[in-house]
């Protein structure tokens, strides 16, 4: 059942798909992330959700989706970086107890 919200939504037609589609690949390619990417597709939602409810200017856009990518660019690095980095604080505890 539709709540009172939804029948405000704007109704995504083949022009708006591709206007999001082209936004969304800008912001794939600056990321250097595949378009099928969980956090892509994140970003994607998003992106429709807004402009269902009328945020379509593309620039907007864009920066809001660059915005999420770079909030998501994090966790990304750290889980790659986690297992490298994983010794380096046991050889601070180390260094930490043999200068007490």
């Amino acid at each position: 059942m539709l709540d009172s919200q939804s029948i405000h939504l704007k109704a995504l037609d083949s022009a708006d798909l591709e206007r999001l589609q082209a936004v969304l690949k800008v912001i794939c390619r600056e990321a250097g992330r595949p378009l099928r990417a969980p956090d892509i597709q994140e970003i994607a939602a998003l992106l429709i959700r807004l402009y269902r409810h009328g945020v379509t200017d593309e620039d907007k856009l864009l920066s809001v989706g660059r915005l999420a990518s770079a909030q998501k660019a994090p966790s990304r690095v750290t889980a790659g970086a986690a297992g490298r980095r994983a010794k380096r604080p046991a050889r601070q505890a180390k260094l930490t107890r043999g200068s007490a």
